[in-house]
């Protein structure tokens, strides 16, 4: 599969009904490289087993951040009204 973006590959593996994967990690808002390159990485995890990381940098690293952040409090939303935080596995930031 090709994707365009980091936040394209994220919203494929999410929407997919083959993956069925949900969001168990992402990086926190202000994570930098060495260099001070802004960077994002998100973990998602497949009903079947499988792992994905979806990482970016720079201006996409901001957009990717903002869309799994988004995506993981709608999910949660819709499954649970338990607070975040207290959701085994989810490390939001």
């Amino acid at each position: 599969m090709v994707y365009i973006s980091s936040s394209d590959a994220l919203g494929q593996l999410m929407l997919s009904g083959d993956t069925e994967a949900y969001i168990v990690k992402i990086s926190p808002k202000e994570s930098t490289l060495t260099n001070g390159v802004d960077y994002c990485y998100v973990g998602l995890k497949c009903k079947n087993g499988t792992n994905y990381s979806v990482q970016a940098c720079g201006k996409e690293a901001r957009e990717l951040h903002e869309q799994a952040t988004i995506m993981a409090t709608r999910s949660i939303m819709l499954v649970s009204s338990t607070v975040p935080e207290k959701l085994p596995g989810l490390n939001l930031p």
